[in-house]
């Protein structure tokens, strides 16, 4: 073997214990909040990934916080100067607000609101998706309720036409919490709804 390659050998595995920068190490972080984020890190895990991120000295160190993930952020192969990577996603935030509008959209426009958000920005954004397909499942099972309710109450001569007031209440409420908690910053989850779309 060459001299030439020896040296680029040896050049390229000593990349790895190169001393990070705080734009590395910051980038790293960032990457990690967007995992969680993302639902792709429960908060155990991210503390223990981000105290990592924190500590590390070296590329090594800096990468092994992603062990088992897709992303590494600082290149281990490269040459000494920093290189930003490509964005891990093609969205930054944690989607509260067009999430908070897929849900109130439910006020006006039933289903229609939410799988138009679902569609458009949920397609950028996995956090907004996520929020919006909530959203829209609730909505649907609520339109399949009143309907059920309706032939329910065309069966029995109107006799449970007492129901409607209670379970367009119910809908209303839900719909308002679900944009409220969106807003907040929760990942609101509505009882009694099929999640028919995934």
């Amino acid at each position: 073997m060459g001299r030439a390659a020896v040296g680029a050998q040896s050049g390229n595995m000593s990349t790895s214990e190169l001393l990070v920068t705080p734009a590395q190490r910051d980038r790293a972080v960032e990457i990690l909040k967007e995992m969680y984020a993302d639902g792709r890190l429960d908060h155990m895990e991210f503390d223990l990934r981000l105290e990592k991120a924190l500590k590390a000295r070296t590329r090594a160190e800096l990468n092994s916080s992603f062990d088992g993930l897709v992303s590494r952020p600082v290149p281990t192969f490269a040459p000494a100067a920093f290189t930003r990577p490509a964005p891990l996603q093609t969205y930054r935030g944690d989607g509260r607000g067009m999430g908070t509008i897929a849900h109130w959209l439910g006020y006006p426009t039933s289903f229609v609101g939410p799988a138009l958000v679902v569609a458009t920005s949920g397609q950028k954004n996995p956090a907004v998706r996520r929020h919006a397909v909530e959203a829209l499942n609730f909505q649907l099972t609520a339109f399949g309720a009143f309907a059920l309710l309706g032939i329910a109450t065309g069966i029995t001569d109107g006799f449970l036409g007492f129901l409607f007031p209670i379970l367009g209440i119910l809908w209303f409420l839900l719909t308002g919490i679900g944009g409220l908690a969106t807003a907040a910053g929760g990942k609101f989850r509505y009882p009694f709804t099929l999640r028919l779309i995934k």
